[in-house]
């Protein structure tokens, strides 16, 4: 996207800001995202969450035309997140929320097209991250080898909606294109999907629709046309959304509408995924140190995170006070414990921003997920 959205941009300054621990905010049994005034701002999570096909966005062409006999042996997600913002709910509480930040993560999309924040009904920004391996002939004058490699890639997609005029959408791109690019590359037409013009200038492809614009940024060997496309047809065909994955699906019938909201679902939390993160390949670890260490993980890894896989957090706001929806959730249903999670927010409430001013809080046992909620002071967040 063009924010060029980074883990440490959607789940902002990690744990030391009030938003940090969530990820997202979607409605209910609807998985409906925030809706402000009427039902035209409201955003459907279940037909614009996209579960990307890393297959079917690798470009092995490109690879073969870098790497002799390239192959792409295997790949996996390690990531995927979510933010979401409905503007005007920002501008109706802007004495209380005091900053703005919320709104940056499609600024630079919005530039692009020229829409400003006034004009929009929500936005959406989705980061998704694969790890791959591949093999290539490498030869020199007295032999050769396949080589194997491993990379990483991620996929960056923002969506704007609102009321647009795909022309001057159009003519805005190509202006920035000028500028950007000083003529070393032009904005080119890339066909047309689901009724959107769909356009790409290097790495970037965007879909240019009257009531929605799109814009996917994707890394090297990957296609952003395809992650355009795909973007498309989660909305108008239902095909490969986030509610159709196990954890998608879990995750999304567990929350409630917000104003602002992020979400992110990983590998689980356990011993072996932090001492694999903190230590690299667990095969290269002695195995007279990895006993102390497992143990040492073991006691830093709280009951409460044990097995998490997925968190969300949603905020309405509501002049001084704000309505806080938190989702966490599990890789199996014996791993949510209601009690530790209960602990965990009763010795850490009001210290830090994570949960400051919060009160009225529960948390509700529902399947593979805990559902936290609560009530804190609007100027107690975004700060």
């Amino acid at each position: 996207m063009g924010d060029n959205i980074s883990r440490r941009n959607f789940i902002r300054n990690g744990s030391t800001t009030a938003l940090a621990v969530g990820t997202a905010g979607l409605a209910g049994c609807t998985s409906s995202l925030p809706v402000v005034g009427d039902d035209a701002s409201a955003m459907a999570a279940d037909e614009w969450l996209v579960d990307l096909s890393f297959t079917q966005l690798f470009q092995e062409d490109e690879l073969n035309e870098n790497y002799a006999e390239a192959t792409l042996e295997e790949y996996d997600q390690t990531d995927r997140e979510f933010s979401s913002v409905v503007p005007q709910a920002i501008f109706d509480n802007e004495e209380e929320l005091v900053v703005y930040w919320p709104l940056e993560q499609g600024l630079d999309l919005r530039a692009k097209v020229g829409v400003p924040e006034t004009d929009l009904d929500w936005q959406l920004s989705q980061h998704v991250e694969w790890e791959y391996e591949y093999s290539h002939l490498h030869e020199t004058r007295y032999d050769s080898q396949t080589i194997e490699e491993t990379q990483t890639a991620s996929v960056d997609i923002g969506t704007l909606s609102g009321s647009f005029d795909p022309e001057t959408v159009d003519e805005t791109l190509e202006r920035w294109v000028d500028d950007q690019h000083s003529g070393d590359e032009d904005l080119s037409k890339a066909g047309e999907h689901e009724g959107f013009e769909l356009y790409e200038v290097g790495n970037l492809a965007f879909a240019v629709g009257d009531s929605h614009v799109i814009e996917a940024d994707a890394d090297t060997y990957l296609d952003p046309v395809a992650a355009v496309k795909a973007a498309l047809d989660a909305r108008w065909s239902s095909d490969g959304v986030w509610a159709e994955t196990d954890d998608g699906e879990a995750l999304l019938a567990a929350f409630d509408s917000g104003h602002f909201a992020t979400g992110e679902i990983h590998d689980p939390r356990t011993v072996d995924s932090r001492l694999e993160a903190q230590y690299g390949d667990l095969e290269e670890i002695p195995e007279s140190q990895r006993d102390e260490l497992e143990e040492r993980i073991e006691d830093s890894l709280d009951d409460w995170e044990t097995g998490l896989t997925g968190t969300a957090t949603a905020y309405e706001f509501d002049g001084e006070t704000s309505d806080l929806h938190e989702v966490f959730l599990y890789e199996h249903e014996g791993d949510a414990d209601p009690e530790a999670l209960r602990d965990h927010v009763d010795s850490n409430r009001n210290i830090g921003d994570r949960w400051g001013t919060m009160s009225d809080y529960s948390v509700s046992d529902e399947g593979r997920t805990l559902v936290l909620t609560g009530t804190v002071r609007t100027r107690a967040l975004l700060q």
